[in-house]
């Protein structure tokens, strides 16, 4: 799609490079360093988790023998975690539209490579030197799981049939869609949706107090918003896409807090419910990000603007 052929993340390919491909996972650990920064190397490990606990004190659930669609995998990092989390699992397709994140995806997963950051953290702690055997050579340890698919696809039309899986996740994918594609994407995954099937959301949460500041500032906006073209539409719209969007599909809707500035969200199929949902329905839509005094329900762990990583 015509969106997707826009610059992304300063690549003037956007995710149609081969340099964004390789480059992603350790982009994606630089994001969690600077969200839990005193978790050193272990940043995106906490920022991660942060997403899974939040989403299953919201009651995500994959059944015995389930399957799990992960859209907008990039090179698969969300979609090993998953097989990870859910060893009970029968499949996890994961689906991105550009190959190269595939095509690097598949690679890592046939190469099994092992951290370099968790070796040098070992030699540490314990001791040892380079000459030790199985050298670390990527950011993350890459654990081969033959239940992993992945897959070219694009998440509004995966050409998958009807009520086939029964869990469709979406993760820091919507954000970087304009509004009209997250809706379709929305639909897609509700079409594919088994009956009582959820889909899990984790995004960004621009009502959050940090990222309000943080967008109230037009100078500091406009850096993060320069490398993400629908940066404004996704903030300008979330609750019309929270409401007329997830709800009016699902029915059923809760979302809490995940971070200090990002949220968890799970929908869950309900075609009594269908199209029930619009203008603040609280009766659809749990959303408990907010502590009855007003403040957001988590602390921001993020570094400071001025701050950098030690």
């Amino acid at each position: 799609p015509e969106y997707y052929k826009q610059p992304f993340h300063a690549y003037s390919d956007g995710n149609l490079s081969w340099d964004a491909a390789m480059e992603q996972e350790i982009a994606s650990c630089s994001v969690g360093a600077r969200n839990f920064p005193k978790y050193g190397y272990r940043g995106e490990e906490m920022f991660r988790t942060s997403f899974d606990v939040a989403l299953q004190k919201l009651g995500a659930y994959v059944p015995q023998n389930g399957v799990v669609l992960d859209l907008g995998c990039g090179t698969g990092t969300s979609t090993r975690r998953l097989a990870k989390l859910h060893p009970q699992a029968k499949k996890l397709l994961g689906m991105d539209l550009s190959p190269y994140f595939i095509g690097v995806g598949k690679r890592l997963l046939e190469l099994a490579p092992k951290s370099i950051m968790e070796q040098e953290q070992q030699k540490l702690e314990v001791g040892g030197t380079d000459d030790d055997k199985n050298i670390g050579t990527w950011v993350n340890t890459i654990t081969p799981d033959k239940r992993i698919e992945l897959t070219v696809g694009d998440a509004a039309k995966t050409q998958l049939p009807d009520e086939s899986v029964d869990v469709v996740n979406l993760g820091l994918v919507i954000h970087e869609l304009p509004s009209s594609a997250a809706a379709d994407v929305v639909q897609e995954a509700h079409r594919v949706l088994k009956p009582n099937g959820q889909l899990w959301i984790s995004e960004m949460d621009f009502e959050s107090p940090a990222y309000a500041k943080q967008r109230s500032n037009a100078m500091l906006f406009s850096l993060l918003r320069a490398t993400e073209p629908y940066l404004d539409a996704y903030a300008d719209g979330f609750q019309d896409f929270l409401y007329n969007v997830v709800a009016r599909e699902f029915g059923s809707v809760k979302i809490s807090a995940a971070t200090g500035r990002h949220y968890s969200m799970v929908a869950i199929k309900n075609s009594d419910r269908k199209n029930v949902g619009g203008e603040k329905d609280t009766s659809i839509v749990e959303d408990t990000r907010f502590l009855s005094n007003g403040n957001y329900a988590l602390d921001d762990t993020h570094l400071n603007l001025w701050e950098s990583k030690k």
